[in-house]
């Protein structure tokens, strides 16, 4: 039996609807977080960045986020080490930023109604071991640490970052993504993301 073989014009043709509906779902999955996701504000910490390749960005740490203490740990941790990710509980400070209440190793089943479910990427997390040792939760990222923004005004960012001035308004998803929604000075919005 003979095969004909694929016109290579209907492959090409395939091939360009794949790449683009991939890319399309990227897109509007990121897009569905900034528009429906609960928007809450982070306080930021100054993170040192140099990159010469990227253009400008501003990194972004998170205070009580990026380092959590292990006592805030609720549930059982993990038999041996591993890299597995984070689930924190947030809920608002006195001033409005969230902060951490509660950190596990799994997803929270419930949460009260004002706070909110965030999920780190995913950490090295060391086990104590019966000889003696301590738990140890390594330095929490989230996907959402470097912010670009126009050539020459990151430096005016990291001022105000370094004297606490700065503040994110990030949307999260239901399954806790993060996307950062607003960048902020001084409680004024300094930079919006779009949806698309």
């Amino acid at each position: 039996m003979l095969r004909r073989p694929l016109n290579p014009y209907l492959a090409a043709l395939v091939s360009a609807v794949v790449l683009i509906g991939t890319l399309a779902l990227a897109i509007e999955q990121r897009a569905a977080i900034l528009r429906d996701g609960r928007e809450i504000l982070l306080k930021t910490e100054p993170v040192d960045p140099r990159d010469l390749m990227r253009g400008d960005y501003v990194r972004l740490g998170y205070t009580d986020l990026s380092s959590i203490d292990e006592t805030l740990v609720t549930g059982p941790w993990p038999d041996r080490d591993t890299t597995i990710p984070v689930w924190l509980t947030l809920a608002p400070g006195e001033d409005g930023a969230f902060v951490a209440r509660s950190a596990s190793f799994s997803r929270p089943e419930t949460v009260a109604a004002e706070e909110v479910v965030l999920k780190s990427l995913p950490v090295r997390v060391t086990v104590a071991q019966p000889s003696g040792g301590l738990n140890a939760i390594g330095r929490l990222e989230f996907g959402i640490e470097r912010y670009y923004v126009p050539e020459g005004e990151g430096l005016e960012i990291e001022k105000a970052q370094n004297q606490g001035r700065t503040t994110v308004a990030v949307r999260i998803s239901p399954d806790g993504a993060p996307q950062i929604a607003r960048l902020m000075i001084d409680g004024e919005t300094l930079y919006e993301e779009p949806l698309y």
